[in-house]
């Protein structure tokens, strides 16, 4: 069995958290992180579990990080239930270019293992094996439902708390760019970047006018299917969710070889802009299949060096179990 786990766009946090700034004027707890996303078709990871004599992971793309988590999954679950040692074979795209992959890969892992082993833990706390969801809720949600995911934070150390679930207009596509650079906000320049001292008030009035953005325009659009509306809205989302770390990336976007693509595109009327969650893989909507091959081959006559151009359907899916490729 395979288990074929989307990726998912992270389009920005409502709110970068502030050392000691846990509640709004009026008393309000301040909700950490929270933020928007959605899941997507292609590119997807693959995990295929087997039983083995030791717990390797066939060679591939994902090998390393696969094996990591079958060692987890392993202390976790299966050394408890049944003490047979697995091994993965895992597919998919390179990890940290914006797309999730590490909490694709790591879900389809657990998810896998749970349920071959009697579903020893319930489906709400396989992030928690694995520790996934110390942030974004987007992924670790986004895996079980598909959809535009409204993620609204997290109090203390709870898991991040879905507000809601939208189906994305099915005929609606995503064209993704990815630049030829390294994607570098990983790791301990991630966690710097978050740890960076920053103005409580200017956080504060960042994180109200992301919610407004969210509420009174960007989600009811996309309930009404109102593309235009949906794309302007998600175009400011984005640059207004990157200004928190401007002292880090130099500017809203992770470098200028993703604020150069985005910019040509936001001049060429493309709607629904931006960079997902630090990039440095660029997203942008069309409103069906034609108008987003159109826009990938005008994205590739315009920057021949691009690492990487998809057009992909949204995902309303979530994780789906197949009995092969």
């Amino acid at each position: 069995m395979t288990v074929v786990a989307p990726c998912r766009l992270h389009f920005g946090l409502f709110h970068v958290p502030v050392d000691g700034l846990t509640h709004w004027p009026d008393g309000t707890p301040v909700r950490k992180f929270g933020g928007l996303g959605m899941m997507v078709e292609k590119p997807c990871v693959k995990v295929t579990c087997c039983s083995w004599d030791q717990m390797v992971c066939k060679p591939g793309r994902l090998m390393d990080r696969a094996q990591k988590y079958a060692e987890i999954v392993y202390r976790r679950i299966s050394a408890v239930r049944t003490g047979i040692i697995r091994g993965y074979e895992a597919d998919g795209p390179i990890e940290h270019v914006g797309l999730g992959v590490g909490t694709a890969l790591g879900m389809a892992i657990v998810t896998e293992a749970n349920r071959r082993e009697g579903n020893f833990f319930p489906q709400d706390r396989l992030p928690e094996v694995i520790g996934r969801g110390k942030r974004s809720g987007i992924g670790i949600h986004g895996f079980r439902h598909g959809g535009f995911i409204v993620d609204d934070g997290k109090l203390e150390e709870e898991l991040p708390q879905i507000r809601e679930r939208i189906e994305v207009p099915a005929d609606w596509r995503v064209v993704l760019v990815r630049p030829p650079v390294p994607g570098a906000w990983h790791g301990e320049q991630e966690r710097t970047a978050f740890h960076r001292t920053r103005s409580p008030d200017a956080a504060l009035d960042t994180t109200r006018r992301l919610l407004t953005i969210a509420n009174d325009t960007l989600i009811p659009a996309l309930k009404r299917r109102d593309f235009e509306t949906f794309g302007l809205s998600l175009t400011d989302f984005n640059r207004m969710a990157g200004e928190p770390f401007n002292d880090d990336q130099g500017g809203p976007y992770a470098g200028p070889a993703v604020a150069g693509i985005i910019d040509e595109l936001i001049e060429w009327g493309t709607l629904g802009v931006g960079q997902s969650s630090w990039g440095p893989t660029v997203f942008a909507f069309a409103r069906n299949e034609e108008e987003a091959q159109e826009l990938a081959a005008r994205l590739w006559a315009r920057f021949p060096n691009l690492a990487d151009v998809t057009v992909t359907p949204p995902d309303n899916q979530g994780v789906r179990v197949t009995d092969g490729e």
